[in-house]
């Protein structure tokens, strides 16, 4: 597969599955076919290069990392999360979770390491957010009972046995014991939960 040289100022996506870029719509940008361990573009055509809560999917993470520092001129961008965060009220029914994301994401320590200099900011997961990642639905305790939206957060595939947790889940929130637990949250906008906005500016690392 040759180099794909995109036009001035796209925005051009990469998707390894061929079936989930069949799904994509017309309108949105620009999508390739290709593997982070192996971007199809050419060195340093992109102003930036961004990954968000991507990385822990990778077969080869440095490797990956390494292919986003050629491409971008100016700036690698990752949306990740790191192990040093608040206890999720979520892991009282899953505990294997943070055992298994663990092992998954680096360490901001390991990608300082791999980046070089790298400059890290706390991201606060909105009350509302729309997207479907894990912590998502923090003050949604019903929406992890629904197995639409389970299916698309990778960490519930991982594990071997979620009937007994989301059972437990279940009956805490039918009786009010999560509410009495964790109720406080729903006062809250915003919480941090290990989310991370990490860059590196290739003209100064």
């Amino acid at each position: 597969m040759g180099a794909y040289e995109p036009t001035h100022c796209e925005v051009v996506s990469v998707e390894p599955s061929y079936e989930m870029i069949a799904k994509r719509k017309e309108t949105m940008a620009t999508n390739v076919q290709g593997f982070a361990e192996k971007l199809p573009f050419i060195d340093n055509y992109f102003d930036v290069a961004m990954a968000i809560l991507t990385i822990h999917h990778w077969s080869d993470i440095p490797k990956g990392l390494a292919e986003m520092q050629r491409v971008a001129k100016r700036k690698v961008v990752l949306l990740t999360w790191v192990d040093d965060s608040p206890k999720f009220w979520l892991e009282d029914y899953f505990p294997k979770i943070r055992e298994i994301d663990k092992r998954l994401f680096p360490t901001i320590k390991e990608l300082n390491q791999i980046l070089g200099r790298i400059t890290v900011e706390i991201v606060e997961i909105p009350y509302d957010c729309t997207d479907g990642f894990m912590c998502a639905y923090w003050r949604r305790p019903y929406a992890y009972l629904c197995e639409d939206i389970r299916k698309a957060i990778s960490a519930f595939a991982r594990l071997t046995n979620v009937n007994e947790g989301l059972a437990r889940l279940q009956s805490d929130l039918d009786s009010g014991k999560w509410h009495k637990k964790y109720g406080k949250l729903l006062g809250l906008e915003s919480l941090d939960l290990g989310y991370r906005l990490v860059a590196c500016d290739r003209r100064i690392a």
